[in-house]
């Protein structure tokens, strides 16, 4: 690319950007919202977008629950419940700001099951995509999503924009779905202790293991995990401790592996 192309493109991006962060603030609704999102994807190549909580499945309000994405694909997530084990999601939790799907294996370890997922979005014309995550100390964490292009080559030059764009977006999905209402108390609060066992059981650790750092009895530790799986309506230990990252009780960097005390 010529030095004058590049400099016609980043012009672009800059005045795109501009233009659609001054909207953003200003917006009214959700349906001006769905407008505007729905011309900042196609601006950037993209077809689907989406704007989402990363717990939407519990049911609350005060979810940010915005997205175009195909039907198959939203069946698949949301539907069946499937999106805490979603890579896309998963990665915002690792990544510190915008992310090429097709860089998140450097980002974090991917297994089969991610690979079928990816697998899974590109036939639905899911082909790549740029994920914003969105993280606001105390709530739980939630992203900006631009996905499906006709030239997955050229998605990188728009991570900036994304980036901006998706912050800016985000909080205003978040001001008109919630009406400047806090909304971080409307999640599952885990008491202390039944806490502390989801922080040792994501490290690894068995429930007799939890016990004996935590002392107290095994039956006691299966007790509050058994709880707080119902609280997040988590079908077992690796969607619980995801949950309760995803929800902003956990810190993922309590998680690191320890030996038992």
């Amino acid at each position: 690319m010529s030095l004058d192309s590049t400099r016609r493109e980043r012009g672009f991006c800059l005045a795109l950007t501009d233009a659609i962060v001054g909207a953003l603030r200003t917006i009214a609704s959700v349906n001006e919202l769905i407008t505007l999102m729905e011309v900042v994807a196609w601006e950037m190549d993209f077809r689907h977008y989406a704007l989402i909580h990363h717990d939407i499945g519990t049911g609350l309000a005060g979810r940010v629950d915005l997205k175009d994405y195909p039907a198959a694909i939203t069946e698949h997530l949301f539907g069946q419940q499937r999106y805490r084990r979603d890579p896309v999601i998963r990665g915002c939790a690792f990544a510190d700001s915008a992310f090429l799907w097709s860089d998140l294996s450097r980002i974090m370890h991917l297994d089969r099951n991610d690979r079928a997922s990816f697998a899974l979005g590109a036939r639905e014309g899911l082909n790549e995509g740029i994920t914003v995550p969105y993280v606001c100390l105390g709530e739980r964490m939630g992203s900006c999503t631009f996905a499906g292009t006709r030239r997955p080559e050229n998605a990188h030059r728009y991570l900036g924009a994304a980036q901006m764009i998706g912050i800016f977006a985000f909080q205003s999905a978040r001001r008109l779905v919630s009406g400047e209402r806090p909304i971080a108390h409307s999640s599952p609060r885990l008491h202390p202790r039944p806490r502390d066992c989801v922080v040792l059981a994501g490290r690894g650790f068995s429930n007799k293991e939890i016990a004996r750092a935590l002392c107290l009895t095994p039956r006691t530790v299966d007790g509050y995990l058994t709880e707080a799986r119902r609280l997040f309506d988590a079908h077992d230990r690796t969607e619980l401790v995801v949950s309760a990252v995803l929800a902003g009780e956990v810190g993922l960097h309590e998680l690191a592996r320890r030996q038992p005390e």
